[in-house]
Parts: C-alpha cells; structure tokens; sequence
C-alpha cells in the first residue's frame, strides 16, 4: 500500500485565481507535516494556470451553472452564490466518500464566505480552519460560523502573497489543523458516548439547577450535553437532535423564544427552536426557563421606555430587561404552539416561584403576577393531551430540579 494513502487528507479551499501562491505554499507546508492534500479552486474570473484536484468549472457545474454563464451575467453576487453552492455539495459528498478528515480555506470576503459555506454542511468534530482578512472588525462574522465549530484566524495582514507576515500565519494555520487531523486517528472510538447522551438547555441564571440536573443525569447513566441559550446555542442544540445524536432533551431553559419577541441580544438565529424533539419523537421535559426576561446592551444604550421597566445590570455590557405583559404572553403561544406538534413523550413544568435566578420573591424580577399571565396563556393553548403540572417552587430549587429529571428518565425508560 502507498505510504501516501495512510496519510490523513485535508481539504483546501481557495480562490485559486487570485490566491493561488499563498493556497500553494499552505498546501506544501501542509504536505511537509505529514498530511496529503485536495485542492478545490472556487475562483471565478481567471484560470489560475494550477492544477487541482476540483477544479472552477467542476465547483461550478456542480453550483447549477457555469463560469461561462457566471461571467458573461456580469451579477458578481450570482457568481458567488454558485461557488458556494458547488462548494458546499462537492465538500459533503467527499467527505461522506471518506475522501477527507479536515478541511482549511483562506480568503478575503468572498473566500470566506465559500470556504466557511463548505465547512457549514460538514459535522460536528470534522476540523475546519478558516484563515481570513474579516476574522476581526466591527462586520460581524457570527453567519459565517453559524452553529459549528469552525475556527477563524485572523490573517492580519491582506492575504496578498507570502511574506515574513502572512509565512507566519500559514505556517501556524497549517501546523494546527494537521494537528487536528493527526488527532483524530482512534479519537472516534475513543470518544464515543459510553452513557446515553441527553440534550439540556441553559442560561446562567439558570446555572444552579443545570448543574444539578447534569449530576443527576450523570449519576443515572446519562450524559447531559448543556447547551447556552444565547441565541445559537439553541438552534446548534436543534440541529443534534435532528442529526439524531440524543436520546432525549430537558429544555430547562426557553430564553432565547422570549428573546425573540423582545428582539434581544440573544433572540434565536433560527425559527426552528423546541421543534426537533418533536418532530422526531424524542422524549423531552420542558420548563420556561429565563423565558421572562431579554438581554439588551449597555443600561445607558437602553430607550427610556425600556428603562421603565424591571432590568437588571448583569455586566457593563448587558442589561436583563424583563418582557412586557404582551411580549410573555405572546411568548407563551409560540411555545404552546410548538410543542403541541410534538410526536413524542413530552411533559411540561411551570416553576411558580419563578423562572430564573432574578425572577424570585425579594430579588430584581419578581412579579408573580406577569408570570401568572403567562402562564393561564400557556396552559389555555397548550394541548390537553401533554401532561402539565405547576411546582410551587423557583426552578433553581433542587426539588424542582430533581421532579423534573425523574420525569425526563421515566419517559426514556418506560
């Protein structure tokens, strides 16, 4: 066998007709660390006079078009958008052909938009770098990350040739994600789950009970993934159980569907949250956690008619601002609505005491009757046929923590 054919693959992506020097020098220090490498040219406007293993016209076929047709449009954002489409399909179905083990782009705007397209449709775990010149800046670079572990460097200076700066920078990119790839050898096996995994929502003012739940769990045989209701950390959640990885969710936490409708900092990226147990018939136990507040910017950045209301200054940053009668009743039908599509086991807790670590007697955000509204919402849309039951207690407390739980494990063992 060719000692080459043992080497772990990584795949280069690169707009070889504006950045094929710096793609080629990438290639070979990858090369000289032990790892083979497949190029992929996602240039548009010139032949770039190198060879690849997927060349422009391949990644554009493959887009639905052409790069005659994509030229001769003149619509530089059509253009872009085939790459990214070509890209993205030829990358899944080599990896699902085992034709790769990590993947690497480097780029400028548009590269990074391609290269990080590509990453997105891989799994979870694949290694994927992205060397960029908008890795840093006030444009946000949140959409080209999305829901995965993508990691972007940025490349400082323009990556515009190769010199004792951006030499720098390619030599640690490449000597990372060859690390990356060496590990995986006997890291699948290794790392698979020896106890059931389950999905678990969170929010920090939620902490105490989460990581009660997470011991519980543990102590039961399960192993409970937590994950931050900051927006992504829901729809990333969302998007494993669809992908089938969990055996069941405790939603303890629902911030980001509040968030939503107050059009907070931590609204959800995607409409698809608390729909995947559902649709899937996985067992899940829910509970409004956080749900009664919004995080919003600086207490000095904040509207008059938002300081009117209960907040609370949670750094120099951030701001929880507790919704309006409106926005937590409105709250309440998006998650009645949601969960009464739900094909499985799903059970519903209401923590009267209130629904995060502020939202207690005697603390910043407390107001029984708001809560109430909520939830005489929550119960008049929710289906008669999804078990439902009020606990008289903060959902912090461990008897409320330790009911929910034992609830979540009679459900995935009946």
């Amino acid at each position: 066998m060719n000692t080459a054919d043992n080497m772990p693959a990584i795949l280069l992506i690169a707009t070889f007709d504006t950045k094929a020097e710096e793609a080629l020098y990438l290639r070979r220090k990858m090369e000289s660390l032990g790892c083979r490498v497949l190029s992929m040219d996602t240039g548009i406007l010139l032949e770039s006079g190198t060879v690849t293993d997927i060349n422009r016209h391949e990644v554009a076929k493959a887009g639905g078009s052409s790069i005659r047709e994509m030229v001769a449009s003149g619509d530089k954002g059509k253009c872009i958008d085939a790459m990214r489409k070509g890209a993205c399909a030829l990358s899944r179905k080599l990896y699902d052909a085992g034709g790769f083990a990590g993947v690497i782009s480097i780029g400028g705007a548009q590269g990074t938009d391609i290269g990080t397209a590509a990453m997105r449709e891989l799994p979870f775990g694949v290694p994927k770098f992205m060397v960029s010149t908008v890795a840093s800046g006030r444009a946000t670079f949140g959409p080209f990350v999305g829901t995965k572990d993508i990691i972007m460097m940025h490349s400082v200076a323009d990556i515009q040739g190769v010199n004792f700066m951006t030499r720098r920078v390619f030599d640690n990119a490449a000597a990372a994600v060859c690390g990356m790839v060496k590990n995986l050898r006997g890291h699948d096996a290794a790392s698979c789950p020896r106890k059931f995994p389950v999905a678990l929502s969170m929010l920090g003012t939620v902490t105490q009970g989460a990581m009660r739940a997470k011991r519980l769990l543990r102590e039961k045989g399960y192993d409970a993934i937590a994950f931050h209701q900051n927006g992504t950390g829901g729809i990333a959640m969302e998007e494993m159980i669809r992908e089938g990885i969990f055996k069941g969710v405790l939603d303890l936490n629902l911030h980001e569907l509040g968030d939503s409708v107050a059009n907070g900092l931590h609204a959800s990226i995607g409409d698809g949250r608390l729909t995947a147990a559902g649709a899937l018939g996985i067992p899940q136990v829910v509970v409004p956690g956080s749900i009664n507040y919004a995080v919003m910017g600086p207490v000095e950045t904040l509207l008059p008619e938002i300081r009117e209301r209960k907040y609370i200054v949670h750094n120099s940053q951030l701001t929880l601002v507790r919704l309006t009668r409106e926005e937590l009743q409105r709250t309440a039908v998006i998650m009645a609505d949601r969960l009464n599509m739900a094909k499985g086991p799903t059970h519903v807790f209401i923590p009267l005491r209130g629904f995060s670590y502020p939202d207690h007697p005697g603390r910043g955000h407390w107001d029984p009757e708001d809560n109430g509204l909520f939830i005489r919402a929550l119960k008049a849309r929710l289906s008669s046929s999804i078990p439902y039951d009020e606990i008289d207690r903060n959902i912090n407390d461990d008897a409320f923590i330790d009911t929910v739980v034992e609830a979540l494990v009679r459900f995935m063992n009946p």
